[in-house]
């Protein structure tokens, strides 16, 4: 958490820009997305190219925001010396198209197979290639963060900064505080549709009020699974599950 006022407000205001400038991506991407016939594998690679476009300058636009942000946070919390900000790279080609298809060609397939109509497979395969194509632009503000923050002396970490109710995966991951920053750890975990920022963490600075009750939670939920007989085990990750069943038997 900043240690000043002014700092706090800098980081609502970084995650309300990334949060917008995903939601510009995504009507965008929806103008282009018709532009194939549902279910012409031929004819998807035509889209991929328009969506390179469209996916790189939002990505560039992200790491931008989170440039001046990294700025403007290091001056608000009086951090001496200068820092010049780690521009996250461009997305490779190779790397959008195999995610769009992937998601969204493969999710219009599937849900064609699964006898959908054309119209509701076209739009299960757009929620899908949404996702993905959010997580592509938000990485420029987040591996600006992360990168900026390997390279500053000063800073100690960053910490996650969840978005809305985020979900188990991201709890767990807010929950660990400012661990991030080695090259072990450093790299920013996001699924498709995930909302999570970045904010640096120096000297001084507090965890948020959200993330220890994050950890908090974490660490009751296996406590909660294991008294009540529904501890996962032999799954993939069973810490994780058990926090989803904790936090669905709450509702959340």
């Amino acid at each position: 958490m900043a240690r000043t006022a002014e700092g706090a407000a800098l980081t609502r205001q970084h995650h309300r820009q990334q949060l917008a400038i995903r939601a510009a991506t995504l009507r965008e991407l929806a103008l282009i997305w018709p532009m194939w016939e549902t279910g012409n594998i031929a004819e998807f690679g035509a889209f991929i190219q328009l969506a390179e476009v469209l996916l790189n300058k939002r990505h560039q636009d992200s790491a931008g925001l989170a440039a001046a942000y990294f700025r403007a946070f290091r001056r608000a919390e009086g951090i001496g010396g200068t820092q010049t900000p780690r521009l996250a790279r461009r997305l490779p080609l190779a790397d959008i198209a195999a995610n769009l298809r992937a998601t969204g060609l493969a999710g219009t397939l599937r849900a064609l197979r699964a006898g959908f109509s054309p119209q509701a497979a076209r739009r299960a395969g757009f929620v899908q290639a949404a996702g993905s194509a959010g997580r592509m632009v938000m990485l420029g503000g987040r591996d600006t963060i992360v990168g900026s923050v390997q390279a500053d002396r000063r800073a100690e970490a960053w910490v996650r900064v969840p978005s809305g109710s985020p979900c188990a995966f991201c709890r767990t991951l807010a929950g660990r505080g400012p661990v991030y920053k080695s090259e072990r750890t450093a790299g920013f975990e996001a699924h498709d549709h995930c909302g999570c920022t970045a904010e640096p963490f120096y000297a001084g600075s507090k965890v948020p009020a959200a993330n220890e009750r994050y950890e908090r939670e974490y660490v009751e939920a296996q406590k909660w699974a294991r008294e009540n007989g529904v501890a996962a085990s032999g799954t993939k990750n069973d810490a994780l599950n058990n926090y989803r069943a904790y936090l669905a038997s709450r509702g959340d």
